[in-house]
């Protein structure tokens, strides 16, 4: 049986995939502009030099996923994805580093969606480089999945399971390049979100005490909401995290003079499997009627679902490919497998919803991302490369 740490330990070079990591950062790549193509094309170009063959897959007419393949000399075997996104979030402001200049200031990578996922991308791309080259001695195959949209509405992973569901494709295990500090994520929570409606009476602010104010009663609304968001952490999942609620806008009022007729709150939901879609829309139902029990009921009000719900995700813990990733980890000086749950969501759902056994592990961490001065850890990119290449190294090594 080949010693694949040792085999690798020969081949990697440190260097590039950080070198990939900064060029990639300095593309600009929102969701929905040119530079998604223009970063799909950059990493086409790198795969085909590499001699690794690759499929554009048209997204709505105007942008493409990336999919690049590794065929294993040796025959019939395991199928490991490695799945990213290749947008970012609009650059933003408040940033003392260029975010598109790709510098590196005391071991950290600095640019927008250097964290969120360009560094786990530049690793996942370099790991391919080094997979390609022990190809002979493989079997089975790697597959690379880079989508756009993942910021906006996911419209690039559901293009793919569309086309992988049509063409009954197979793929045994997946690694979603997420940041999680370089721990092991099970899966994640369901996401959704609803609005509120609060409706009242409108009339001249003189005599307020005529009208019905939806703002004052949307405002004991989301300190209820609040209070029940403390509530919700006696729901923990170990590995997932805790059921949560979180009023992100209100738009209420017309002028200062006016008692406001109608309020409106959206509200973020994270759900998990033992703590239903239908079970949080039940606490939110529950909150504002306590409200208005508690005011004697002077208002009326309406709650619809304004995002679709991304359900959540879980492996198990005695999944082999908990196994296989937690052995690379290890193989690694200085790291050890350590299991956190990811605060986020992200497109494992779509994976798991297939039957595809998920993990989410990558370099940098979710509070980083989308922030002003956004960075990742050049050594933690190293690492990640390392570990994704040995991964798939044994996954499809027949060990």
């Amino acid at each position: 049986m080949a010693d694949w740490k040792a085999l690798l330990d020969n081949e990697f070079d440190l260097f590039e995939p950080i070198s990939l990591a900064q060029r990639l950062v300095r593309i600009m790549s929102v969701s929905r502009t040119e530079g998604e193509v223009e970063i799909a094309r950059f990493i086409a170009n790198y795969f085909i030099d590499n001699g690794i063959p690759v499929e554009w897959q048209e997204v709505d007419g105007k942008r493409a996923n990336l999919i690049a393949e590794i065929q294993g000399a040796l025959g019939e075997g395991p199928v490991l994805l490695f799945n990213g996104h290749m947008d970012t979030v609009p650059v933003g402001s408040g940033w003392t580093y260029p975010p598109l200049g790709g510098e590196i200031v005391q071991n950290r990578l600095y640019g927008r969606g250097a964290c969120d996922m360009k560094g786990a991308l530049a690793a996942m791309m370099y790991a391919a480089k080094m997979v390609a080259l022990f190809a002979h001695s493989l079997y089975g195959k790697l597959k690379v999945v880079f989508v756009v949209d993942e910021e906006e509405e996911n419209a690039g992973i559901r293009e793919w399971m569309r086309v992988y569901r049509m063409r009954r494709e197979v793929v045994d295990y997946a690694i979603v390049g997420e940041p999680t500090g370089l721990n092991i994520s099970l899966g994640h929570r369901g996401v959704a979100a609803y609005r509120i409606e609060v409706r009242g009476k409108s009339c001249h602010a003189a005599v307020a005490e005529q009208g019905i104010n939806a703002v004052y009663y949307a405002a004991l609304i989301v300190r209820a909401l609040e209070e029940k968001r403390k509530e919700l952490s006696a729901f923990g999942d170990p590995d997932l995290g805790v059921p949560a609620v979180s009023v992100g806008k209100i738009l209420g009022g017309v002028a200062p003079n006016v008692v406001p007729e109608t309020c409106l709150l959206e509200v973020d939901v994270r759900t998990l499997p033992s703590f239903s879609l239908a079970r949080m829309e039940e606490v939110l139902r529950e909150v504002v009627e306590n409200v208005r029990e508690k005011e004697g009921a002077p208002f009326e009000y309406s709650i619809t679902q304004c995002i679709p719900h991304l359900p959540p995700a879980r492996i198990s813990r005695d999944s082999e490919l908990v196994e296989f990733l937690s052995r690379s980890i290890a193989d690694i000086p200085g790291e050890v497998p350590t299991f956190s749950p990811f605060p986020a969501s992200c497109e494992a759902s779509f994976l798991v919803e297939a039957g595809i056994p998920t993990l989410i592990f990558g370099p940098g961490r979710i509070e980083e991302a989308h922030s002003a001065n956004e960075f990742v850890p050049v050594t933690q990119v190293v690492t990640a490369g390392r570990v994704y290449a040995l991964l798939a190294l044994r996954l499809l090594g027949g060990e």
